[in-house]
Parts: structure tokens; sequence; C-alpha cells
């Protein structure tokens, strides 16, 4: 609460300037103050429960004395709901225990930077409104958190939501600020679209209406990574190499961008290294969204992705990787890409997640038709999905892997990094605009 006096409202005021005056302590409400007095020249404040002692001294002034009533009291009431089975932290600001929740990464401290942005915006709503109407965490009703549901503008927003607010819930719970009522109450909540709101489908339903259902495939085709990296490469000096490179390796976004030429940036933990004395590629290290702070890769799975010989979309990344390297160290040496990246955005630094999608892959998606028919969320706003978005290439990755390269089944979810098989059967292994004129030929009615 820092030192700063809070001016005592006129009553309390009287009590201190007269003690002050006197030269006598005063008890207000169990809490005991010391005027300054002798070689103290401070305001002293003591309470005392259940052999447990609060004893700070303060400022000279009565601003001072009644910023230590209010902190001795604070600590008097929590002492008191702790021993009688209260939430022993429920005088606590609400918006002050989101900050600390967010501040801490969640429950178990294990949220990545991105994750830790993410939720300060998915809190904010009840932030908000915490500090709109001063709740402590004791005054957190379900009104509050449907009031918080209805700022976000779709279902699936909406859901994903409730689940964050129940697990800080219920966190908060254990950690002494709500009850097992407060913890629960999210069951008692759900997001309300508003009368005439029509539900979007999801990216993958919507893509199957932007085809022809009985042909059109979730996964892309070999021509269509082709098309889509030509289609960047006007954009982006790297974009050709960066699109084959993704449906080759099967990487995320966040560890592709800081792929680095150089070992003494990967030991420093500030890229992913491009080792072309073993024919790997380590992942060791995730980017941000924005910034160059790096995290372990998602579900802490580092790993070695054997760089491929082969050429299924007609791209040797082998070969161009063998040119790039060298490339990348001469710029790194000359100053213009201090990381050594592989790919550097234009200024020579980490591309970020956002600008790479604004200026390169989607304009080129657009340039396709790959964008869909635009909808209005809940709130009024207009949002547009693509057919094929940039994780859509670990698709590729999967079915290339599976069908092609015949990868066994550990060595597929080693190098993908993916956590079972039916993740990959469920997300990733799929249907092409091929699939069906495959089926055609091998029973000759094909070309």
């Amino acid at each position: 609460m820092g030192r700063k006096p809070i001016d005592p409202p006129p009553r309390m005021r009287r009590i201190l300037e007269k003690a002050l005056h006197a030269g006598e302590p005063v008890t207000v409400d169990g809490v005991t103050l010391y005027p300054p007095r002798g070689d103290l020249r401070r305001w002293r404040v003591k309470v005392h429960h259940e052999r447990r002692t609060f004893d700070k001294t303060y400022g000279a002034g009565v601003g001072h004395a009644y910023k230590g009533f209010l902190e001795a009291d604070a600590w008097l009431v929590e002492l008191k709901s702790g021993l009688s089975g209260r939430p022993e932290f429920e005088s606590a600001p609400l918006a002050e225990f989101i900050d600390d929740y967010v501040g801490r990464r969640g429950k178990s401290g294990k949220w990545s930077t991105k994750t830790q942005a993410q939720r300060r915006v998915d809190f904010r709503p009840l932030r908000a409104i915490a500090e709109r109407d001063r709740l402590a965490c004791r005054d957190l009703n379900a009104m509050h958190l449907r009031e918080c549901l209805r700022a976000v503008g779709t279902a699936g927003r909406g859901n994903s939501l409730r689940g964050l607010l129940r697990t800080m819930l219920v966190f908060g719970r254990h950690a002494g600020y709500f009850t097992r009522d407060q913890a629960e109450l999210v069951d008692a909540i759900t997001w309300t679209p508003p009368v005439g709101y029509v539900r979007p489908l999801s990216r993958r339903d919507q893509a199957k209406l932007h085809v022809d259902i009985a042909t059109g495939g979730a996964v892309m085709t070999h021509e269509q990574v082709r098309a889509w990296a030509k289609a960047c490469q006007p954009r982006w000096v790297h974009g050709f190499a960066f699109i084959h490179a993704c449906a080759l390796l099967g990487t995320r976004s966040g560890e592709i961008r800081p792929l680095t030429a150089s070992p003494l940036v990967a030991q420093a933990g500030r890229g992913n290294l491009v080792d072309l004395e073993q024919h790997v590629v380590r992942i060791r290290w995730q980017a941000t969204t924005e910034g160059e702070a790096k995290h372990l890769p998602k579900n802490n799975k580092i790993r070695d992705i054997a760089i491929p010989q082969a050429a299924p979309a007609g791209f040797r990344l082998d070969r161009w990787l063998a040119h790039r390297v060298p490339v990348a160290l001469a710029e790194q040496a000359r100053g213009d890409n201090p990381l050594a990246l592989i790919f550097p955005n234009p200024s020579g630094g980490l591309f970020g997640e956002q600008s790479l999608r604004n200026r390169v892959w989607a304009p080129a998606a657009e340039d396709l038709g790959w964008a869909m028919e635009e909808y209005v969320t809940a709130l009024g706003k207009k949002r547009r999905l693509f057919r094929f978005t940039l994780h859509a290439l670990r698709d590729r990755f999967a079915n290339t892997a599976i069908h092609e390269w015949k990868y066994p089944e550990d060595v597929l979810l080693q190098q993908g990094s993916w956590e079972d098989p039916e993740t990959v059967r469920r997300f990733y292994a799929g249907v092409t605009d091929e699939s069906q004129s495959i089926a055609m030929r091998i029973h000759g009615w094909g070309e």
C-alpha cells in the first residue's frame, strides 16, 4: 500500500489530533495508536489477536496515523477471517487479485509470455468491472461474471473465457481470496447470445462450404503449397522458401521464425539452430508473438527435425539451406542481421507473428481466393477467416510424413511434436482436394 498518508474522515481526525495534543495513546476498534512523543517522532500502530501482533511505525502527521490504522484494521480483519474459516484475503481489491494472478503466470506459474499477455486481455472486462464498482474479492457474484462474459463476441470465446474464469476462481479459493460458493459461481453462468445472433461455423466447417463439399479437403495439396509460396515471394524476399520450409519441417510459427545459422545465438537461447553438419533443425525455443523473448516449445517438447532431401512440392529445402546459412552468417558479420536469422524481417530482426500475417501470408492467401465469407460477431465486429492459415502447413507436413515418407507413429509424434496419435488423426491428417481424384484414378476413371 506504500507510505503515502491518507486524509482521515472528520471524526477520526478529531480523535487523532486530540491524542497528538495530549501525547497519549488512543485505541480505535481494537487498534492502538501511539502519537509521536519524546524520542519517538513517528506514530506507532499496534494491535494483538490470538498471540499475533501488528506493530509498525508511520510518519508524524495524522494522515500517516490514519494510514497505519487502515493497514492494521485490514490485517485484523484478514486474520479473524482466516481463523474463523473465512478466506483471509477476502477484503483484497478484486482488481489487485486479477493483476496478481496474471503477474504470477497463472495457478502454477507456467504461462508463456504470449499466454500471459493474452490472459491480461481475457480478464480485462472483469478487471474493469472490479475497478468501476470498487469490488473486494468478497463482493464478487454471478452478476459480475455474466457481465464479463457479455464482453466477448462469439460463443466459442464465451466458452473459453468461462473456463479461464473457473480456473482463476478455484485458484483464488485455494489461495484464500474466495469462498467455495464463489469458486463455483461459473456453474451458474453462461455466454448469452443477443437476439438475432447466428453463431458462425468453425474455420474448418466454413472451409467445407467454401469449396465443393464432396471433393474439397481440409489439408493443402502440394500444388497449393507451391501456389502460396509463389504468391508470398513478391511480398517478402524469403516468402517462397518460408512457406515450403513450414510444410517440410512441420514447425509452428514461433519455432520457425527464430531459425538461426549461428551456434552462438542458439546457445544463448535466442534462436533455433539449423545444423547443416548433422542435417537437422534443432528446436529448443519458441518466440513470443511479437518480441524476441523465448520460452520452451509447446508442451516443452524440444526436438531435432530431420531436414528432408525429398521435394514433394518441388522445393529442395536442404539445398536452399546450404546456400542460405552462410549468407545469414555474412549478414550477421555486416550487422544487417544480428541474430543470423534464416528468415529475418526486412529490417533484419525477428518477424512478429501478426506482422508476418498482415504483410505476407494473408494478402497472398487472399489473392489465391482463400478468404471466406465475412461474418459479424455478437458485438457487431466483422470477421473473416481463411480456408488455409500458416498453421495449416503442419497439416500438410503430417500428411506428407504419413503417406509419402511412411513415418512410423512414434517418429511422426516426435518430429511433429504432437501430444498423441488421436490429436494427429482428429486435426492434422485429413482429406485434400486431390483425394477424390486419386480414388477415381485407382479405379481407372481418371487420367
